[in-house]
């Protein structure tokens, strides 16, 4: 365990409390109040490999939580919650990273008319991953930082006003690899609401800036985005004097820019406005939505720097103009029997040309109550239409099912769905997902467990586009003893994001081919828990993963392993803990070496409250 001396404060304070100070309900020191509690252990350390240089070490870990108040909760209040020598990300690895940090928030005038409050929060070195969609992803070593305030105006009768601002920061590192990503993230919001004349009004104004960078590709190469938006936002709201109906209706104005490492810049403006009526009918209640945007591309780029994601590829595609509306509703035939209907048009301008899709569909829902009873069924037909004509009928729907028979309880399920969009061009997507759970009672203390799930998605008009994801998991649990087993796989395509990789958020023809990622990989592990005696808990797992991507700059083969055992015990106000954590994860092609460590602790923890 590294012993760093930013963090000699926090061991040798708690220490000199622990043993000094006399416990006591509250401190009161004029107008303040406040209480300090947490936990401290004592740990002796035996780790090597070639992620730490100690092999033997004897020091302590912990947290701690101070709150209090000072002269009135309502006017003051606050709350600190430091942590040394563990990891709160991942609490299968507590010894291999030696994470620290902490969290802060002041709370101001809380009981007033002006609230505020100031946060923050800072955490070294602790365990993320390097995301691969449906699998456990790369184990990554990370620092964060944030900041934020906010302050509001809430006066009776006049409009209120809040006003947020926030900067976080971070880095990560995928070990076993050079691959590491940096991300800076910076965000002001107002928000204004009122209500006159039976109408809720709201508007505000977000101003968001990302940066983002991906270091260790393929042959050194590295990819930078970085993008800002400034969005303008109202919104109406009104009752409509007819059983509880209403509408609402919404504007917003959105000026963007966006920079990447590949030399595209790209800026402009999106205006969207969107409407929703409900009527509620007594026997047919009805609902309409309506959406407007002169610029499709720049709405789902502003979408993700708001989210504080930019993205990691040039997409460059003219100006579109796009238009949808959706009606819908549905029709109570008996208490478990629905009808319901809807009708959708997405229209989309480029210059003198126009792509359009309408889809009409109708589904129906049952519950059995006698036979079959436990099952429930959803199924519809979906038609779709361009102005080439008819494309095709598709079925839409699912069905869930539980019961229990005897010693058995099963609930399977299945989903299927079709979806036309536009954007550029009109493409279908199928989902199917299925699974379900069967368990067995083996004694009355004694449950077997299995849970599947199976997704499988297609863009029809592409054969070579398919996500797939299966998930499988095995289990005999009593009181006192469980043992289980899992199993995934995963294949698709993706983007590479600062997090990882994310599926695909639009058809890969309006995508650059350099950016396009085809993954693949499985994980499979075990685990087993037991209660020999009282307040005796061991715990003993065992993963292993496997992934491998493929695009003209990201190019590895990766894989971890991982063995973990804990035991503790509790005596008293003691906690007697025992850990062994062997790692190992590689990715290839790549000059740094493989990262292995293997851990052992021992420790000892006390609870404590000083006052």
């Amino acid at each position: 365990m590294k012993w760093g001396s930013r963090y000699r404060w926090f061991a040798v304070t708690v220490l000199l409390l622990a043993f000094s100070s006399t416990s006591r309900a509250q401190v009161t020191v004029g107008d303040l109040h406040a209480t300090l509690g947490g936990q401290l252990t004592g740990l002796y350390n035996d780790v090597y490999g070639n992620l730490d240089t100690h092999e033997h070490s004897l020091g302590f870990a912990g947290n701690g939580q101070l709150s209090g108040d000072y002269y009135n909760p309502s006017f003051l209040s606050f709350s600190l919650l430091p942590y040394y020598g563990r990891s709160q990300a991942n609490a299968n690895a507590p010894t291999v990273f030696d994470a620290s940090g902490y969290t802060g928030v002041i709370n101001l005038f809380s009981g007033s008319h002006f609230p505020g409050f100031v946060s923050g929060q800072q955490n070294w070195n602790s365990a993320g991953s390097f995301g691969l969609p449906g699998l456990p992803g790369l184990t990554t070593s990370n620092n964060n930082h944030g900041f934020n305030v906010g302050w509001s105006e809430l006066l009776p009768g006049f409009p209120t006003l809040t006003a947020t601002y926030g900067d976080t920061s971070g880095t990560s590192s995928v070990l076993g690899s050079e691959l590491a990503s940096a991300s800076t993230v910076h965000s002001l919001n107002l928000l204004s609401t009122y209500a006159v004349g039976g109408f809720y009004l709201s508007g505000g104004f977000l101003h968001t800036t990302v940066g983002s960078e991906v270091n260790g590709l393929e042959n050194g190469l590295s990819e930078t985005a970085d993008g800002s938006t400034n969005q303008f936002r109202a919104n109406a709201r009104h009752g409509i004097p007819y059983r509880n109906s209403s509408f609402s209706l919404g504007f917003n104005r959105t000026y963007y820019n966006t920079e990447d490492s590949f030399g595209e810049k790209t800026n402009g403006t999106a205006d969207n406005v969107n409407g929703i009526a409900t009527l509620n009918f007594p026997t047919l209640p009805v609902t309409v939505t309506g959406n407007y945007t002169d610029n499709a591309v720049a709405t789902f780029e502003q979408q993700l720097i708001s989210n504080g994601q930019a993205p990691l590829f040039n997409l460059t595609l003219p100006t579109a103009r796009q238009f949808s509306f959706e009606a819908s509703t549905f029709y109570t035939i008996l208490p478990n029997f629905q009808l319901g209907g809807f009708v959708q048009r997405v229209q989309e301008y480029i210059g003198p040309q126009s792509f359009g899709s309408t889809q009409y569909g109708l589904n129906a829902s049952y519950t059995f109550l006698r036979q079959l009873k436990g099952l429930v069924v959803n199924a519809g037909l979906v038609d779709s239409a361009t102005q080439q004509g008819n494309t095709h009928i598709g079925a839409v729907g699912n069905a869930t099912y539980y019961h229990t028979f005897g010693k058995w309880e099963i609930g399977p399920f299945v989903r299927y769905d079709q979806n036309t969009q536009t954007l550029y061009v009109t493409y279908t997507t199928s989902t199917l997902n299925y699974g379900g759970s069967v368990k067995y009672e083996l004694r009355p203390d004694w449950r077997w467990v299995n849970i599947a799930n199976v997704l499988h998605s297609v863009l029809e008009q592409n054969s070579g586009v398919v996500n797939r994801g299966e998930n499988f998991l095995t289990a005999v649990v009593s009181r006192r003893f469980s043992v289980s087993g899992n199993y995934s796989t995963a294949y698709g395509q993706s983007i590479l994001t600062t997090s990882g990789l994310v599926p695909l958020p639009l058809p890969p023809s309006l995508l650059p081919p350099s950016n396009l990622i085809t993954y693949s990989g499985r994980a499979y592990g075990a685990s087993v828990g037991t209660f020999p005696l009282r307040k005796l808990n061991v715990n003993v797992a065992w993963t292993k993963s496997f992934g491998n991507t493929t695009s003209p700059t990201f190019l590895n083969n990766s894989g971890n392993t991982n063995y973990y055992g804990l035991m503790t015990y509790e005596y008293r106000k003691l906690l007697f803990t025992a850990l062994v954590n062997k790692f190992d994860q590689h990715i290839f092609p790549s000059t740094t070496v493989p990262s292995m460590v293997t851990a052992y602790s021992f420790g000892v923890t006390r609870w404590f409250k000083l006052f």
